[in-house]
């Protein structure tokens, strides 16, 4: 069922909110810091303090402490682009920290954005790693939200990544594809075109994986299957 469009509202706000909370973190990832709130650590040692040095919410923790998240939509990373970033850090150190939020039950913090920068550090050979630390409980659609608004600011995913994620986040919040593309600030057309390439049988949807066909390729076949259905 989809939520009433009081809820609705409500929702696609607190979208909003996460768009330009990180939006305003690409600042803070540069080095600006607008607020002077220290996390307060517990006086009796816990597993999310273990290893950690606070900065105000930005700090470091030890590299073995942070884990991705298994529903992260980006699912493949570049080796060779990994190998350039690691040598990069290497050279200048790590320029951007990533978000991390704790998760009681792996005991572990868990990533919400920046798992490529993270590969990265562990293959350069870095004990610890720069966190952002995401205090509070977050939503499973809300961390997918911060995750995908992240790579479609930073980097692009792989067609049928960014697809998947799409999908993934309208069954959570009930939307339609129009409803989520006002909340992402995208073009419904992008959005319909990226959401019909999951409507393609398997051998075509791995051919757009490996490459072999491109994405705008793949979608005027839709087209055709559409047509051939009426």
């Amino acid at each position: 069922t989809h939520p009433d469009p009081q809820a609705r509202s409500g929702v696609m706000a607190n979208t909003r909110r996460t768009l330009t909370s990180i939006e305003g973190n690409l600042e803070e990832s540069m080095g600006v810091r607008t607020l002077d709130l220290r996390p307060k650590l517990s006086p009796v040692p816990q597993g999310k303090d273990a290893g950690r040095r606070p900065i105000r919410n930005f700090g470091q923790v030890e590299i073995n402490q942070v884990i991705p998240d298994p529903d992260q939509p980006r699912v493949e990373f570049t080796e060779d682009a990994l190998e350039r970033l690691a040598q990069s850090i290497r050279d200048k150190g790590q320029l951007s920290p990533i978000r991390v939020r704790w998760s009681n039950d792996l005991g572990k913090w868990v990533i919400i954005a920046g798992e490529r920068r993270w590969r990265a550090t562990k293959q350069a050979g870095l004990p610890t790693i720069e966190c952002y630390f995401h205090d509070g409980d977050l939503a499973k659609s809300e961390v997918l939200e911060q995750q995908l608004i992240e790579n479609l600011l930073r980097e692009d995913l792989k067609p049928l990544e960014e697809a998947k994620a799409f999908s993934t986040l309208i069954d959570l919040n009930g939307w339609n594809g129009k409803q989520l593309a006002e909340a992402l600030r995208l073009d419904p057309s992008k959005v319909s075109r990226s959401l019909a390439l999951l409507r393609l049988p398997d051998d075509i949807q791995d051919q757009i994986e490996s490459g072999e066909l491109a994405a705008r390729s793949a979608y005027e076949i839709t087209k055709l299957k559409d047509d051939d259905a009426k």
